[in-house]
């Protein structure tokens, strides 16, 4: 550490100098990743709430009231009614959560399991090694679609957790939630789906005629829910959402704090210090861009989607990998040749892509901040890449 400070000027210098190496959004180059730029109105009130937290919400007890009223409103946004939660880092602390609140409500179960798709995010695997819970993977089929007569099979008497996505990591698809709450109908399994992604794109994409299975608190077995507003939520990041049917939950599994400066509370987060900032701005978000802002964004996100596709239809020596159910693009060779060069190449001219090795395929995210000028430089770059390879 400095013995003296430097000046505000010289240190935004070496910043803007260290900074340099990092991708911007603007440039239209990171295709791979579910984030994206932060709404402007958003960033405004993150940075004039930036000193709230909510790891004490007896202090912030306004902030604390927003944060209830958001998950009310969320909640409804899901078809469920008096639904509780709260805002969490991201998807990976909700999933946490809901993992842990599974394994709390089944204490007669010695070695508990949950159930899950291979395509689930990595935040399961990670929640299994930390509460000592087995994983047990049900297979995809050739469309990447769940393999619904494995995943039955693997339920038994220490299934604590069934887990379906809306809106897989890799591809963007749907679990079939539906028929997976049927197949745990009268049975003490807790179900969690992970809408990490699909929580902000699926209600929308229905709203706007797009035909949607149901996912949601409509499913009367789904139990708990995660959305991450940090991603077509266009929050600041890291912004995720847990969202819970029974509002006993907390009393039941709750983590009992009785030191606090506002006074003694109960909640369900693996953190401790919790900022309100991001309650606080996408509050304002929702309300200032209300459902039909939330469906023009998506709108041009899918227009941009159907574009890319387009294009890649054109290029021989690579396809889809399914038809896109949101805003999210499969690559996989036409050879089943491994994509592993292909993306090598694309990086090499600086296209940040999400690489699944595992099912062979590239993934595009189609952001907010992703524009048809964009896109039409990459199917070019990828059009060249693809003849270089002798694809």
């Amino acid at each position: 550490m400095l013995k003296e400070g430097l000046k505000k000027r010289d240190i935004l210098k070496i910043l803007d100098k260290k900074l340099s190496k990092d991708y911007r959004y603007s440039s239209g180059h990171i295709l791979g990743s579910m984030c994206t730029a932060a709404h402007e109105f958003g960033r405004e009130i993150y940075c004039k709430y930036v000193n709230k937290n909510l790891g004490d919400p007896g202090l912030f007890p306004g902030t604390a009231e927003l944060e209830d009223e958001i998950i009310r409103e969320i909640g409804e946004l899901y078809n469920g009614k008096e639904i509780i939660g709260s805002f969490t880092t991201g998807g990976s602390e909700a999933n946490l959560i809901a993992v842990r609140i599974a394994k709390e409500l089944r204490p007669d179960i010695n070695e508990p399991e949950m159930v899950l798709p291979i395509s689930a995010h990595m935040s399961f695997d990670k929640s299994a090694e930390l509460l000592g819970i087995k994983l047990r993977k049900t297979q995809l089929k050739d469309n990447f679609q769940l393999d619904k007569e494995h995943f039955k099979s693997l339920i038994n008497e220490n299934t604590c957790l069934v887990v379906g996505i809306a809106g897989t990591t890799s591809l963007g698809l749907v679990d079939p939630i539906q028929e997976i709450g049927r197949m745990i109908e009268n049975k003490d399994i807790f179900f969690h789906v992970d809408a990490a992604f699909g929580g902000f794109v699926l209600p929308f994409l229905k709203d706007l005629g797009y035909k949607i299975p149901e996912w949601d608190f409509h499913v009367d077995q789904v139990d708990s829910i995660t959305a991450d507003p940090h991603k077509m939520g266009l929050n600041v990041i890291p912004s995720g959402g847990i969202f819970l049917r029974n509002k006993n939950i907390i009393q039941k599994t709750g983590f009992e704090i009785p030191y606090l400066a506002g006074g003694n509370f109960k909640h369900l987060h693996i953190v401790g210090t919790r900022p309100g900032g991001p309650v606080i701005s996408f509050w304002a978000l929702m309300k200032y861009l209300g459902m039909n802002g939330f469906k023009k964004i998506l709108n041009k996100c899918m227009e941009n989607t159907r574009y890319l596709c387009e294009g890649i239809k054109e290029i021989e020596g690579i396809r889809l990998a399914t038809e896109p159910v949101m805003n999210i693009v499969g690559i996989t060779t036409e050879s089943g040749e491994s994509i592993c060069e292909l993306d090598e190449e694309l990086r090499k001219l600086h296209w940040m892509l999400g690489k699944f090795e595992d099912f062979n395929l590239i993934r595009i995210v189609i952001m907010p901040h992703i524009t048809t000028s964009h896109l039409s430089k990459f199917i070019k770059d990828l059009e060249n890449v693809v003849k270089k390879l002798g694809l």
